[in-house]
């Protein structure tokens, strides 16, 4: 082999080193962007769930109170029949 054919075949060693680094940071690239996807959205779930939770939560508490003031009044109400 000459001199030229050596370099030309060093230069086609080096592209296709760099194809391949090229195709493995892109793959990278992509399995990082989708688990980043994937745990964004279990966070917005997991977020959902607490605000759904607290939501009934409090709903029934709400319910609770009202339940509590319907007695008060209705206690009042017979304390003043008699």
């Amino acid at each position: 082999m000459n001199e030229a054919d050596v370099s030309k075949q060093i230069q086609q060693m080096v592209r296709f080193i760099r194809q391949e680094t090229e195709e493995k940071a892109n793959n990278i690239s992509v399995s990082i962007e989708e688990e980043f996807k994937i745990k964004k959205l279990q966070l917005v779930e997991a977020d959902k769930k607490k605000i759904r939770q607290e939501y009934v939560r409090k709903e029934k508490q709400v319910e609770i109170q009202e339940k509590i003031e319907y007695s008060m009044q209705l206690n009042a109400y017979r304390i003043e029949v008699l």
